[in-house]
């Protein structure tokens, strides 16, 4: 055999099984776990302590950028989808890139800090889970627009 090759076949199982991170994949992606994340996104599905909450989250969405800013659009103004009221924050990857923490309204009175371990990221979608005090278990469920 030649050298690359067996260069090669001893290297491939640790490559491998170094690409599937999350628990529900992708098992491989061409994306950067960033490039992953970066995008704006809509909620495709949001439970909330076993209760389906998703209708409430129809009409918001995320945005989160490659340089740590998270815009988050949670209504709008007179119902117009053009006139969004937005809440700014950061996101940063922590753990070894297993969860997302987010922070919104920076340094003012109202801040908070939700920290999501990351069930899944592929480059269309992403699902996302919590646990809070009151509510329970959270789970979103995301799709890049």
């Amino acid at each position: 055999m030649k050298p690359k090759l067996l260069a090669i076949l001893f290297i491939l199982p640790f490559v491998l099984t170094s690409c599937g991170k999350y628990d529900d994949g992708p098992w491989f992606s061409i994306y950067s776990k960033a490039e992953r994340v970066s995008g704006f996104w809509r909620f495709d599905k949001v439970v909330e302590g076993g209760v389906n909450k998703t209708e409430e989250y129809v009409q918001q969405s995320i945005e989160l950028r490659r340089d740590g800013i998270a815009l988050w659009a949670k209504e709008y103004s007179n119902n117009n989808p053009y006139d969004p009221v937005m809440e700014t924050g950061n996101w940063k990857f922590r753990n070894d890139k297993e969860n997302i923490f987010m922070t919104f309204n920076v340094g003012r009175p109202e801040e908070y800090s939700l920290d999501w371990k990351i069930k899944r990221l592929a480059y269309g979608d992403m699902r996302l889970e919590r646990y809070d005090d009151v509510l329970g278990k959270i789970e979103w469920w995301l799709w890049k627009r």
